[in-house]
């Protein structure tokens, strides 16, 4: 393993020993997860600019990438560079490097993801079939398409002889006024589909979820072991809560009689923490016979009210995490939750079939057009970048790829929570191939994500 290399922090300097870590670390890919208005971003920046003013191995800014979300924020950290660039130049007037890089900013890598990918396809548009004289749909054109695409699949759907698995599927996801359900959902699979590396893949990877057949218990599922862990979450972050209401009973004039409540919380989480980890049959019971007991009454005027309100609050928020998972994964039986996966495994086909035919109809169309999405811009980028996909599902780069490595000393990508499975796969395939000595530098915060895969 690489060793994280961080220069000692000059006296002078005002970033905390945190933020100084993440400026001059080297050695490896590396994440800084932070909350909102902690300065991630002036930290990107302050990066980017020490790469550049380096005395040991100077970089110049037109072999960074940097990857913002939107196109504000792009021409937004565009005008932050230049202006480090011009306060540096002011300090050191006579650095010719410096006045390069001014020069070099206006045609720098620093974009949205979705423009890198418009530049990838615009250079290597031979490599793929795509008529270069495509054009980007906005949201309203694309929207309308796929309302007409949608509408015909439905019709025609409708209009087949002996559909059965069809129209079961239609009663099983509509009400008798309209299908419109369905087709939000057909059309819901087909984003988030997308928003896959290998969309096929993983269309098919949910008829196999359902595949029931040969499985005996709920731990046998491939998705439960994903389960498990955020249940162990849930219940972990419920027992932080309730250790920390007990911890307000012992300060000055803190509820004291609220510890006998507290204590007999945890036990209670403790108890479902050990079944847990027995099988989820016995977390299930667990559950099913938890009751929280009745929290000890207080003599009002005796204790603080705000560290009991806040106590309490506390309490009913580690309360309603546990009942909120009692609620979603375990109201039923482990064994009716695997049988009504079987009854389903027929619906899920007809469905998923729908959502490829969907998939064809929808691409025909804009190919017809001369058009291309977002996702479209995504994958495209990923085909060229792409020499072949390994039987372990592991994206080889192309020589196109090979090339943007090449060029690309530093790749930053700021907002990284919002980053998705595809374009998180272009990311990798231009910054080094081993992330223990990687090139790759992202941002972001999982609190503010919006990127469901």
């Amino acid at each position: 393993m690489s060793k994280i290399i961080i220069p000692a922090k000059p006296e002078d300097v005002t970033w905390t020993d945190d933020q100084w870590k993440a400026i001059m670390a080297k050695g490896r890919d590396i994440l800084v997860a932070a909350a909102a208005g902690s300065g991630k971003t002036a930290v990107l920046v302050e990066r980017i600019i020490q790469k550049i003013l380096s005395e040991e191995q100077p970089i110049d800014v037109d072999q960074l990438l940097v990857v913002t979300f939107t196109n504000a924020s792009a021409a937004e950290m565009r005008h932050r560079i230049g202006e480090a660039l011009e306060k540096a130049i002011n300090e050191h007037p006579h650095s010719r490097h410096l006045k390069k890089q001014l020069t070099l900013l206006n045609k720098a890598s620093i974009s949205t993801l979705h423009s890198f990918c418009l530049e990838v396809i615009r250079r290597y548009y031979y490599l793929i079939d795509i008529d270069p004289g495509f054009r980007i749909a906005d949201d309203t054109e694309v929207q309308l398409i796929r309302d007409e695409v949608i509408d015909a699949l439905f019709e025609d759907e409708y209009g087949r002889a002996d559909n059965e698995s069809f129209f079961n599927l239609v009663d099983s996801f509509t009400n008798d006024r309209s299908d419109e359900a369905l087709q939000t959902i057909v059309q819901s699979i087909y984003d988030f589909a997308r928003a896959n590396p290998q969309p096929e893949a993983y269309l098919q990877s949910i008829i196999s979820m359902y595949d029931v057949s040969a499985v005996e218990k709920i731990e046998d599922l491939a998705f439960v072991e994903s389960l498990l862990f955020d249940i162990e979450l849930q219940l972990e972050a419920a027992k932080e809560m309730i250790v920390r209401a007990l911890e307000m009973t012992k300060l000055p004039e803190g509820p004291a009689p609220r510890a006998e409540t507290y204590l007999a919380d945890l036990q209670l989480i403790e108890l479902l923490m050990k079944a847990k980890q027995d099988s989820w049959e016995a977390l299930y019971q667990a559950l099913l016979t938890l009751s929280f007991p009745t929290a000890k009454r207080l003599k009002k005027g005796e204790y603080d009210e705000e560290l009991t309100a806040k106590a309490q609050k506390l309490r009913d928020n580690a309360k309603k995490k546990i009942q909120t998972l009692r609620a979603e994964l375990f109201s039923r039986k482990p064994e009716s939750f695997l049988r009504d996966m079987s009854e389903m495994h027929s619906l899920i086909v007809t469905l998923v079939k729908l959502v490829v035919e969907f998939s064809k109809r929808f691409e025909k169309v804009k190919i017809e057009k001369g058009l291309v999405d977002y996702a479209d811009l995504e994958h495209y980028c990923l085909e060229i970048l792409t020499a072949e996909v390994s039987s372990s599902g592991e994206f080889i780069p192309s020589d196109a790829a090979l090339s943007y490595r090449s060029q690309f000393k530093e790749v930053f990508v700021d907002e990284y929570q919002d980053v998705n499975m595809v374009q998180e796969s272009i990311l990798k395939l231009v910054a080094k191939e081993d992330e223990e000595a990687g090139n790759l530098f992202m941002v972001g915060d999982v609190k503010q994500s919006i990127v469901r895969p």
